[in-house]
Formats: C-alpha cells, sequence, structure tokens
C-alpha cells in the first residue's frame, strides 16, 4: 500500500517487515538501509526526477528509495542481488504498477536493455562501487544522469582536483561526468549503521565528452600514470617505453617527466593518451 512511503525509514517497520520475510541482513553484501527520512528526501530532490523517464535503482533493498521515487518516474527498476530481499521488495512496491523488481547483479546488466536517457540511482555496497562507476563510464550511452550514495572518502577522491588526493576512478569519470558531492551523510542514518560515512553524489553525462583520446587508449593511459603513486610520470613510462621513446613522448606532448600522475590535470592525460596510442599503433 502507498502508505509505505517513508515508513521504511523507521528500523523498527525495516525489522518487522525484514522479520516477517525471515531475512537477516548480510553485512558482506554492504547491505545497510537507508532510516533516516529528511536524507531520503534530499536523495529524491537530488534525482530532480521527471516523470517521463526511466529510473534504474541498484541494490533496492527493502525498497526504501525504490517507493519515495517510483510516484516521480514513468518506470522504475529494481535491481537486487540478494535472492531473500525479492518478495520483500515485491510487498513494499506492490501499489506501484510502474516498479519492476529485478533479481540480478547489476554490474551484469547491460544498461542499453533497459531504455534512453536512463536516471541511474542507488545505495552502493561500498565493495562494487568501483565496479558499478567504470560499468557506468563504459556503458554511458543510454545514461543521463545518476545520484548515488558512495563511502564518503571515495567521493572525495572522485572531485578531487590534480594532486595528492587525485584517484584514476575520479579522473576516469570526470571525462565522461559532471560529478559534484551533493552531501555528506552521517553512518548514523543507516540501519544497521557501517562503519564509515558516506557521501551522495551526483553525475551528469556531458553532451561533448573531456577527451578526445580513444577510450581504450585513454584508460591505458591513466593505469600506466597511476601505476604507481609515488612514481614520476618519466618513471611510470619507463615501465612500458624505451627511456628515448619515453623522453621524445614527453617532449612531444610537453609535459615535465618529473611530475607525478596524479597531478596532471585532465586535458594533459587526454594529450598523453593520444600519444602514446600513436606510439603504439607505429
Amino acid at each position: 500500500m502507498r502508505g509505505m512511503e517513508g515508513k521504511l525509514t523507521s528500523p523498527t517497520v525495516l525489522r518487522e517487515v525484514l522479520s516477517r520475510h525471515g531475512v537477516r541482513l548480510r553485512p558482506e553484501l554492504g547491505q545497510h538501509f537507508l532510516a533516516d527520512g529528511n536524507t531520503l528526501a534530499r536523495i529524491v530532490e537530488s534525482a530532480e526526477a521527471r516523470g517521463d523517464e526511466i529510473a534504474v535503482e541498484i541494490g533496492a533493498g527493502a525498497g526504501t528509495l525504490t517507493v519515495a521515487l517510483a510516484p516521480r518516474v514513468r518506470e522504475l527498476v529494481a535491481v537486487e542481488v540478494d535472492r531473500r530481499l525479492i518478495p520483500v521488495l515485491e510487498e513494499t512496491t506492490a501499489a506501484y504498477p510502474n516498479v519492476r523488481v529485478l533479481h540480478g547483479d547489476f554490474r551484469g546488466l547491460p544498461l542499453s536493455s533497459l531504455g534512453e536517457r536512463i536516471l541511474l540511482v542507488g545505495n552502493l555496497p561500498y565493495g562494487i562501487t568501483s565496479d558499478v562507476l567504470v560499468k557506468l563510464i563504459r556503458e554511458r550511452e543510454p545514461v543521463e544522469r545518476a545520484v548515488l550514495m558512495v563511502q564518503r572518502e571515495v567521493g572525495e577522491k572522485l572531485v578531487a582536483p590534480p594532486g595528492p588526493e587525485a584517484s584514476r576512478l575520479g579522473v576516469h569519470l570526470r571525462a565522461y561526468f559532471d560529478a559534484e558531492v551533493v552531501r555528506k551523510v552521517p553512518r548514523t542514518v543507516f540501519f544497521p549503521p557501517p562503519e564509515v560515512d558516506s557521501a551522495l553524489i551526483r553525475l551528469r553525462k556531458l553532451a561533448v565528452p573531456h577527451v578526445t583520446a580513444p577510450e581504450a587508449a585513454f584508460e591505458r593511459a591513466l593505469s600506466l600514470i597511476f601505476s604507481g603513486r609515488r612514481k614520476t610520470l618519466r618513471r611510470a613510462l619507463l615501465g612500458q617505453l624505451s627511456a628515448t621513446e619515453a623522453d621524445r613522448i614527453l617532449a612531444e606532448v610537453g609535459l615535465d617527466g618529473r611530475v607525478r600522475g596524479e597531478a596532471l590535470p585532465l586535458e594533459a592525460v587526454d594529450r598523453l593518451a593520444r600519444a602514446l596510442n600513436s606510439a603504439r599503433t607505429r
């Protein structure tokens, strides 16, 4: 019934619903359910949902976000990997004919099979965050934007400027998406609470990517320059190139081989990726 909206943020209600279905939460699956109405409202607001679009929820759990978002979209695909939670989701979303509960691992689900201009949402289990974001990058064509809960440290690194806090995943993501941390979320708003705080991030796909290198070449360049956090750029290049070739490429793209890879701006990584790809195909 529609009365479930808002009630699933109550730990008491969550316990009762899960107990009725004989479900005990499994920490190894990152099962920490949102238990705060204000935070739920901010997530829905940040999604900027339109009534004519398709939303895909990663790890729908007991349906807390599902029932809050369902009235705001044309269709919502609630993906859940834990088979035990499927009956729970079917109960809590029963009043919403536009919700389709799908049992499976999101990482193996082709996004192109779900429609166009998808809104992606979810409270991500921390252990699969990198896998999900890389999938989003590689299968971004049908995705318009995403609002995701991630570990706070990960969220901060995703938006960090070039320098010590920059991450390979963050540079990769921002080549194709505008990324922002919408709000920081304390661990106390989850049931049961995780060991770390979270961050709500919003991603909007760029109409034109910030990079021009072929995708595979850009990924290879990222892998190379982030292969060792303490390596200089020249030393990283020497892992695959001769000293002569490394110096030639550095001169060609106008980069100082003494800098560290994480200090490079996105545009410089793109130049390097194009040069490395040209050298590779000669």
